[in-house]
């Protein structure tokens, strides 16, 4: 998984276990793309206080994930849909069955929230 995602995926699990400055400087920096320097003015902090504090904050969630695995699981769901998804398309080809696009999202869809 690319970082950035990994981190938004983070955020959302273990967001709410953050403190209100670690969420917004963390959302500001990864999510709105602010410089170190525009978070500083922003928080009224030195750019090393910003810095230290997203470091901080990347490692506080990843020790909530090693904990928790909750993103873990949350691939593993994904990766089985998909697998689902394809199998049963195999499936359908295989056996002369036929859907069209349209149907066939709409079962695939199906299949990921059995997944959830």
């Amino acid at each position: 998984m690319k970082d950035v995602a990994r981190r938004a995926y983070l955020l959302d699990h273990y967001g709410p276990l953050l403190t209100e400055k670690q969420r917004d400087v963390y959302e500001w920096y990864y999510q709105q793309d602010l410089s170190l320097g525009e978070i500083s003015e922003v928080a009224d902090v030195s750019r090393n206080a910003v810095f230290d504090l997203i470091s901080r904050t990347d490692a506080k969630l990843e020790r909530f994930e090693r904990a928790l695995g909750l993103v873990a699981a949350r691939e593993t769901r994904e990766k089985e849909a998909e697998g689902l998804a394809a199998a049963f398309a195999l499936w359908l080809e295989e056996n002369a069955c036929r859907l069209e696009e349209g149907p066939l999202e709409k079962l695939k869809a199906l299949i990921e929230r059995t997944m959830v």
